[in-house]
């Protein structure tokens, strides 16, 4: 549902870039404005959902979870990514290719629509989180893979950039579709049942923090030093995916026991 608004919003930003003027980018913010009150209207509007029981132990159990933070973490790294498509190719599209301007809401619409088209299917054999482990791994080859082809869409043809374009952006969305998955498997299967939206909130902190820093990243790296800043972003999201099944594998093991309010190993060192 999120990228079926994000659909509407391209297509309204990418009329708004092809006409250029001062007037429509204002109301563009206007208009972006409307919608965040709006949709605060909505969510004061729902009912109150009553808490779950705790179990006692620690209070804020997910702050000591030191697998699950370094997971949060990893996941933070990785989520940069949605930046990739939102920020940092509009602007290399713009400053960096012959590329028609219109193609900042084509390249959006390509990824929003397979998002829409193919999330459900792509998450279906992410069942646990070793097979969300392993998709963290294949988002960070394919986003390699997407990187490099967006650095040498530079200095090329109108026509042939704009197809290097909407292929990396093919191929980061298939990435995405496997972030997406991975994300939500270990993020849920890893959290104890009486404190998942505790753990659900840590975790989304990696995402926050990505919204914050990734904007400024990638425009340091792929705006501002260039063709080379490409390739270090696309390593970094492959590193990241590479370092995610050990601390996947880490967190099974300290996965935390609601019966004894420890860890299983911290359980049997003191049996």
């Amino acid at each position: 549902m999120t990228n079926v608004g994000i659909s509407l919003g391209a297509v309204l930003a990418g009329w708004v870039v092809q006409v250029g003027t001062v007037t429509v980018y204002q109301l563009m913010v206007i208009g972006n404005s409307i919608a965040f009150v709006a949709s605060a209207a909505i969510l004061v509007l729902l009912p109150p959902v009553a808490p779950v029981p705790t179990t006692g132990g620690p209070r804020w159990i997910a702050l000591r979870d030191r697998p699950y933070l370094l997971l949060t973490a990893l996941d933070g790294i990785m989520a940069i990514q949605f930046k990739v498509l939102t920020v940092a190719i509009p602007l290399w599209i713009v400053g960096a290719t012959t590329a028609p301007h219109w193609l900042i809401s084509a390249t959006m619409l390509t990824g929003t629509l397979i998002v829409v088209a193919f999330q459900v299917r792509a998450s279906r054999n992410v069942d646990s989180p070793a097979a969300g482990a392993h998709a963290y791994r294949r988002a960070g080859v394919a986003f390699l893979i997407a990187c490099s082809l967006i650095s040498l869409s530079a200095g090329i043809p109108a026509w042939a950039a704009a197809t290097l374009l909407i292929t990396a952006v093919v191929i980061h969305t298939i990435g995405e579709l496997w972030h997406s998955a991975a994300g939500f498997e270990v993020s849920f299967a890893l959290a104890p049942p009486h404190a998942t939206g505790q753990y659900l909130g840590v975790f989304g902190l990696g995402a926050g923090l990505a919204e914050a820093l990734g904007p400024g990243l990638l425009i340091a790296l792929c705006i501002t030093w260039g063709r080379p800043g490409w390739y270090v972003a696309g390593a970094m999201f492959a590193l990241t995916g590479l370092a995610v099944p050990p601390v996947v594998r880490w967190a099974q093991r300290h996965q935390y026991d609601p019966q004894t309010q420890v860890a299983p190993t911290e359980k049997a060192s003191t049996a």
